[in-house]
């Protein structure tokens, strides 16, 4: 049964595997994003939280700010490497490690932010929004408030584009990651981006995304597959409205049939999934049509 479970988990990506994180902790985009907003919003008079915290570099950034610092991961290994990490990296004082589940832990008082980086593509695989929702209303229904959240909303988009299935003659349409900040020259947008849903973490719950969208492009295009655009406002200052954010990978489905649109001409595009659903439950809901 435990092994079960653990499969399970790992099937959903819940468990990271330590050789994994490099790639995490060498994206400067990601990192210098996380870092700016924890710099711009933890005190040393901060309780902080972090949900899935991994190695425990978000932990370590807050823990550098001052705050006492509660890192919570389901992953054994990662537990026993982070606490190696943050003792060597002088902030084991500051952060106390748990081994537990993130969406059922709870601390015993009260805490001011809560950091949680479970941000996959199109919000799917992890489990960012069910983790922070039961830590929310747990933690409301205990101490009769609710922390701020880092990230505090995630906003989804999708855009039409026409992307290279061609691998030395042999054509493959597979789901494929793109770097949300370099340049790709084999996939092509055919039309701008339109957002369709604005996850907001002091209230989201996990609920089915349905969405119908209408696109023309403005020349004669192509459309072979859907980008799915994630970008994560990490902090925002109220007073100047300024914010700092942060885009997870891309991640391009391929459409059942490629579709050709004269400019003008209206493409239909509906799709649904929950948040923490598979990539595959995602890409086999997308419909697209010419109308």
């Amino acid at each position: 049964m435990v092994q079960k479970k653990i499969e399970e988990i790992n099937e959903l990506g819940q468990f990271i595997p330590l050789h994994y994180h490099f790639q995490m902790l060498s994206d400067e985009f990601r990192m210098n994003a996380f870092k700016n907003a924890i710099e711009q919003t933890v005190t040393p008079q901060n309780k902080v939280v972090e949900l899935g915290s991994g190695t425990g570099v978000l932990s370590f950034l807050a823990a550098r700010q001052g705050a006492k610092v509660w890192s919570v991961e389901y992953n054994p290994a990662l537990v026993s490497a982070s606490r190696k990490f943050l003792k060597n990296n002088g902030v084991s004082d500051r952060v106390t490690v748990i081994e537990g589940d993130a969406s059922s832990w709870l601390p015993e008082e009260p805490v001011d932010l809560v950091i949680c980086e479970m941000l996959h593509s199109a919000l799917l695989r992890e489990k960012q929004v069910q983790v922070i929702a039961d830590f929310r209303d747990a933690h409301a229904a205990r101490f009769g408030k609710i922390p701020q959240f880092l990230p505090c909303a995630t906003l989804l988009a999708v855009q039409p584009v026409w992307q290279n299935y061609d691998f030395h003659g042999f054509h493959a349409p597979v789901p494929l990651f793109q770097s949300a900040y370099a340049r790709t020259d084999d996939c092509s947008p055919c039309c701008d981006p339109v957002v369709y849903k604005i996850v907001d973490y002091d209230h989201a719950h996990v609920e089915n995304i349905e969405s119908v969208l209408l696109f023309q492009p403005q020349q004669d295009s192509g459309v072979n597959a859907l980008r799915f655009i994630t970008k994560s406002v990490l902090v925002m200052n109220l007073s100047t409205g300024k914010t700092v954010d942060w885009h997870s990978q891309h991640i391009v489905l391929p459409l059942e049939q490629p579709l050709q649109l004269a400019a003008g001409q209206t493409m239909r595009v509906s799709f649904n999934y929950k948040p923490g659903d598979s990539i595959e439950r995602l890409n086999q809901s997308i419909k697209a049509e010419a109308e």
